[in-house]
């Protein structure tokens, strides 16, 4: 904090980390353990900062002289010392209120309290950047304070120049410390009653091979302050005094085995680098310079008296032993490293990182006509209708280059206009890309895409339907009409019910999958469709190469007034897409393959023995009308087409899907192609689709019996 310290910062900081403790933490359930760890030490580190000005507000009340509660210079340079010990805790606090805030979504109770934290997955990492510092900052601050509070004290009393001369005042003051060993974040001092004279404790030398390879790693990423290895810098050598004696047996609890009174080798090592660090600081010109009074002087000192009370633990009987030396010189280098860096702020998690709450549905490439740089698309599902579309840009060659663009979707509100069936052909302008309009901000978002594949894919992320067997330049007819509306020529989708699933879900079904088939207990089965059919499914392969799976899911839970349960829900039949014009409009329309529509071979007018047919005929099996959906853009102009909105056939149903114009008097749907070979096609993909449709409905029909069974029998 080389700006300086006040009160008012030391009291917004704890404020600050008592906010944050009882907006994350103090009511928060479920979250993992480290998470409520972190935020006891935020709660700890509020509550020193809180003594800290607890300290100042009472010397003050004391010494009306010192105008502590004003800025004047004269007080922050009292201050100084502290805020150069202690380092930046204001920073610190408040990226963990900035973590809080990008990496956690809350569910509250009935009470608005928060219940659960829900964090997302790149979370643990800026978590433990974050509570090193501030365990580092505690660990500071509570050897910081006993000795801030004593020097204040002796102020008071106008004796400070005296000090030596009057050690029953001296004894007097210790009196009114207030800030006890039991409060320290080391924990309570077990040898306090035999502590004598901790300033002049004789500690032993570190072995001279050991301190070599302390003096040889100074050279090791120095701060720029230091120069001369024989006068270390003040402030940069007590941090990694204070750090390594952190690390060192303070950690360590013995067992009752003999076995077990020997700490971890590092962490003796680290007690030897305190020691060793200590030396060197007693004798730094800076210390030195300040005298003997000097808050950093008093502070090194209950440093001291803590190093002492750890190595008295292997002098004690039946307490600890050392590790051999030529055990501790077998560590590598970098455990004999001196210098602590303060972790930086953490970065910006990437915007396609997954957070609370969301599911990554897709990652898909993106086309580069630079040819230099990686593009790639990512969806992340918030709700059935809610989606995050992140497209992320890399640079090939400077690892440095990161460019991020985020979208939010929501299908209730934007319109996803199918651009790639503009023209109708596949000679359309953009065939590969699809255009996501937020009319209620007027915003345009044209997203480009690589192959025809990856726009069914990015259009079955956002609808919930799986793409099958588009075709184009398809003459359509409404029984067998030629006038304007019901004829036309359109691009054609069959549609079947199938979310994308969470892709963290797909690739752990993926692995265990690999595992099973190393046994030998898994069938082959089509790429791309990530896990083994369970037993009550059947796959069925079309002749375009997908692969369609009956057994859709037919339970939900639920909560009712008797509790939690589970309810059958019928499956969604198949559904047939024609994106066509009329009246110059773009248009849609929606037929629902249910068991009564079929392919109806006795109305089609062109059949010849022996002569393969271009038309399909679908009709309703028991006579009654053909249910088809149409929708149509309001108007015939070229900003008329950001209306032309897919997302109103979407699953779950758009809340204007049962507002839309409905068909009358239909009896049969024509569809003409191009050639008796792709009529073929076309039927073998329906009559694929009812097939996975008579499925779910049998088992679905199925599980309504055994219900009923069951229902019977416990009643």
């Amino acid at each position: 904090m080389s700006f300086g310290l006040s009160l008012s910062d030391v009291r917004l900081a704890f404020e600050l980390g008592f906010f944050i403790y009882e907006k994350a933490f103090s009511r928060a359930q479920g979250a993992h353990i480290q998470y409520f760890d972190f935020g006891r030490d935020i709660k700890a580190l509020a509550e020193t900062l809180q003594r800290v000005e607890q300290i100042i507000t009472q010397a003050d009340g004391q010494n009306q002289q010192r105008p502590w509660q004003k800025p004047d210079p004269e007080y922050r340079a009292a201050l100084q010392p502290v805020a150069e010990a202690a380092g930046n805790f204001k920073k610190t606090l408040q990226d963990c209120e900035a973590l809080l805030n990008n990496h956690t979504r809350f569910r509250r109770d009935a009470a608005n309290f928060i219940d659960n934290v829900l964090w997302s997955l790149g979370a643990e990492r800026d978590v433990n950047l974050l509570r090193d510092r501030v365990r580092f900052h505690l660990i500071k601050l509570g050897l910081l304070v006993k000795p801030f509070e004593w020097l204040l004290l002796l102020e008071i009393r106008g004796e400070l120049r005296n000090l030596r001369n009057v050690p029953r005042d001296v004894a007097e003051i210790k009196e009114l410390l207030v800030a006890r060993r039991s409060s320290s974040p080391l924990g309570p001092d077990p040898y306090n009653s035999v502590r004598q004279h901790p300033r002049n404790a004789v500690l032993p030398e570190v072995p001279f091979k050991i301190a070599c390879r302390f003096s040889q790693a100074l050279s090791v990423c120095p701060p720029t302050s230091f120069t001369d290895v024989s006068d270390l810098p003040l402030q940069p050598a007590a941090d990694a005094l204070v750090y390594h004696f952190s690390k060192s047996t303070v950690e360590y609890n013995p067992g009752l085995d003999i076995n077990q009174r020997v700490p971890k080798v590092p962490q003796y090592l680290n007690l030897l680098k305190s020691r060793w660090l200590l030396a060197k600081l007693e004798q730094s010109s800076e210390l030195i310079s300040q005298g003997p009074h000097a808050l950093w002087a008093v502070y090194l000192a209950e440093i001291r008296s803590e190093v002492a009370n750890q190595y008295r633990r292997f002098d004690s009987p039946r307490t600890l032993e050392a590790p051999p030396e030529d055990v501790i010189l077998l560590l590598s280098d970098s455990c004999y490293s001196v210098w602590v860096v303060e972790p930086s702020s953490p970065e910006p998690a990437p915007l396609a990182e997954q957070g609370p709450t969301e599911e990554k549905i897709l990652e898909i490439d993106l086309p580069d006509p630079s040819l230099t740089r990686q593009c790639s698309l990512t969806v992340l599902k918030r709700s059935p209708s809610e989606f995050r579309l992140v497209t992320t840009v890399i640079d090939k060659h400077n690892k440095d280059f990161r460019h991020e663009k985020e979208m939010v979707v929501n299908t209730d509100a934007s319109a996803i206009v199918p651009t790639y069936a503009a023209g109708l052909s596949e000679q359309s302008a953009s065939p590969n890309s699809i255009l996501i309009s937020n009319s209620h901000v007027h915003d345009l978002n044209w997203q480009l895409l690589k192959s025809a594949d990856d726009v069914k894919l990015l259009q079955q992320a956002l609808l919930g339907y799986r793409v099958f067997h588009p075709m184009s330049d398809v003459r359509w007819s409404l029984n067998g009409s030629n006038e304007s509306g019901r004829a036309g020529h359109a691009y054609t989708q069959l549609w079947q019910l199938k979310a994308l699933k969470d892709l963290s879900l797909v690739h752990e079904r993926l692995q265990l999958e690999h595992a099973t088939s190393q046994n030998g207990n898994i069938q082959p089965h089509s790429p791309g469709e990530g896990a083994r059919i369970p037993p009550g499914q059947k796959r069925l392969t079309t002749l375009s190469g997908s692969t369609m799976v009956s057994g859709q899911s037919m339970t939900s839970r639920v909560t009712g007034s008797r509790g939690e349960g589970t309810v059958l829900i019928p499956p969604n039949p198949p559904v047939f897409m024609l994106f066509t014009m009329h009246e110059g409009k773009h248009a849609f329309l929606h037929l629902e393959l249910t068991p009564d529509v079929v392919v109806d071979t006795k109305q089609c007018n062109c059949r010849i023995a022996n002569k393969p047919c271009p038309t399909t005929i679908l009709a309703s099996e028991n006579k009654k009308r053909l249910s088809i959906r149409r929708y149509c853009t309001p108007e015939t102009s070229d900003q008329a087409l950001a209306r032309w909105d897919l997302a109103l056939f979407r699953y779950p149903p758009h809340p204007k899907f049962k507002d839309l114009e409905v068909l009358h008097k239909v009896k049969y749907l024509r569809l003409d192609f191009a050639s008796p070979a792709l009529n073929r096609e076309f039927q073998t993909e329906v009559r694929l689709l009812e097939s996975v449709r008579d499925l779910d409905l049998k088992s679905y029909n199925d599980a309504l019996i055994e219900r009923h069974r069951r229902g019977r029998s416990s009643s």
